[in-house]
């Protein structure tokens, strides 16, 4: 993952009590989404499109079932593979709940839950609590396991927004090669505290919220700012995802970004972006994205290709 968030993950408070070995643990988180209940809900009517679109899912095949309860999956997961059961659907009081078949490298066992219930006629309020036992050994280990746990959670939560606007269409994707090697963009996109690759910024602000498990930026533009989340980072593939809340320059309730930067055979770059939003009501999202977006793919070609050596080409 981006160094950014083990970083900050090293700097949360942990209860003793759930790093015991051997102990099974409960991590929840609550959040309030920006759509109702009902259509918070529509995130889990297909659970094959569901699990198959929440990242960690590779290489998903079904075992049994036809989706409902009692449906068993399978995927890739670290060097083997995991199996998940649809243990309750609800749909009078919005409850889902999946749990692992076994055991993987992770976990001796895992169970996850999700409750919808009602917010104002615009919102909703979304539980996720995964109970289960940590099987790693190792303390430091285990502690960081639980931390990243407990992160990952709202992570969850808004990555069923984002399933959501994926169903909708509310999804828009770039891809551009740059004339430079893959490190010298990956270095500055994987930066959290820098802004190198954000055309027009003029300063960032890391904003860690150590209590509730949150990791936050605000990107300058001037005086005014954008405030972003960080939601994970891989380096195999160099990926970045990052989201935010309503942007009304965007047009959106809801925003998230993805950036993968790999190397092509001719040893360049390539870019590829992808947008993934919930508009706002009676907003033209995709046209707002797209005209703020196409100009900075091209800021980013620019800014990050090789300039020539004249020095060398005058000898």
């Amino acid at each position: 993952m981006t160094q950014a968030l083990p970083e900050f993950l090293a700097t949360v408070a942990v209860p003793e009590e759930d790093l015991e070995f051997g102990k099974e643990i409960t991590v929840t988180h609550t959040e309030v989404v920006p759509v109702s209940a009902d259509e918070y809900w529509t995130g889990f009517d297909d659970y094959f499109r569901l699990q198959a679109y929440v990242g960690m899912h590779e290489h998903m095949t079904t075992i049994k079932g036809d989706g409902g309860v009692g449906t068993v999956i399978e995927f890739d997961f670290l060097d083997g593979r995991t199996q998940e059961i649809l243990l309750e659907k609800d749909d009078s009081t919005k409850t889902w709940v999946i749990a692992m078949v076994g055991s993987n490298p992770l976990f001796k066992t895992y169970k996850a839950a999700v409750k919808v219930d009602e917010g104002t006629s615009e919102t909703a309020k979304v539980t996720m609590s995964i109970t289960g036992i940590v099987a790693l050994e190792d303390y430091n280990s285990r502690r960081g396991h639980v931390a990243f746990t407990k992160y990952m959670l709202r992570n969850r939560i808004n990555e069923v927004l984002c399933l959501i606007a994926d169903k909708k269409g509310s999804v828009l994707n770039w891809e551009i090669e740059i004339d430079c090697r893959p490190k010298k963009l990956w270095d500055a996109v994987n930066d959290w505290a820098g802004y190198a690759w954000v055309m027009n910024a003029t300063g960032v602000e890391v904003v860690p919220d150590a209590p509730n498990y949150d990791l936050r930026r605000k990107v300058f533009f001037g005086t005014a700012f954008a405030e972003e989340r960080l939601v994970m980072g891989s380096e195999n593939p160099n990926t970045l995802t990052y989201e935010m809340g309503r942007n009304d320059n965007m047009g959106a309730l809801h925003y998230r970004g993805k950036v993968e930067v790999v190397e092509t055979p001719s040893g360049k770059t390539k870019a590829k972006y992808t947008s993934t939003f919930l508009p706002l009501p009676g907003a033209d999202a995709k046209t707002a994205i797209k005209a703020l977006m196409d100009p900075r793919m091209e800021w980013i070609k620019a800014t990050f290709a090789d300039k020539p050596n004249y020095f060398c080409m005058l000898l």
